[in-house]
């Protein structure tokens, strides 16, 4: 499954837990991850919302983590041990944890980007925002195309190619979605 395929996960017929559910893992699959899981945290609380491969030792983990380098994660940095992490995501309250990851490897942004539309799409279905109704279609489509962006270190032609469309397409897109164009140094 490629990132491009995210949005199209997201406004699926089978519903927003079953997308947000399928974007984790894609994510856990793209990461190399063993689990992905979406925690909520709430006041001293962290609790799990969504999770893929997930078992006891990555839920103990991810609590631990929590319990140790909350300040960390509080000030919007990634707290990680070993092979995991666990990263602060949009909307505000939501934290993916990655376990058995390499962590100096990981595209930090794109991870969070992909985490942030799963998290979206709970937290409407929480506050009944999804339910039966329609899930905003261009909210996500800029999560995607920035994350798509990111993945691609902001070489334009490269995504037009990757979304099948052209350039002047993903500038279209750019403005449309008031989305600035970032440069990344070539190292």
């Amino acid at each position: 499954m490629k990132i491009t395929d995210i949005a199209e996960l997201l406004l699926t017929n089978r519903g927003p837990r079953d997308a947000a559910q399928r974007t984790l893992s894609w994510l856990q699959e793209e990461q190399g991850a063993r689990s992905a899981a979406l925690w909520l945290a709430d006041g001293d609380e962290l609790t799990l919302q969504l999770g893929v491969g997930t078992d006891q030792e990555s839920i103990d983990g991810a609590l631990a983590l929590w319990a140790r380098q909350r300040a960390a994660l509080a000030a919007g940095q990634p707290a990680s041990e070993g092979r995991s992490i666990l990263i602060a995501t949009r909307p505000e309250g939501f934290h993916l944890y990655l376990d058995g990851v390499d962590t100096r490897r990981l595209d930090i942004a794109s991870a969070v980007d992909c985490a942030a539309v799963a998290a979206k799409v709970l937290r409407r279905t929480a506050t009944g925002f999804a339910g039966g109704e329609h899930v905003k279609a261009d909210g996500l489509r800029r999560e995607e195309l920035i994350a798509t962006l990111r993945l691609h270190e902001w070489n334009i032609a490269r995504v037009a190619r990757v979304k099948g469309v052209t350039r002047k397409t993903i500038y279209d897109w750019l403005e449309k979605f008031q989305i600035p164009r970032e440069r990344v140094s070539k190292s």
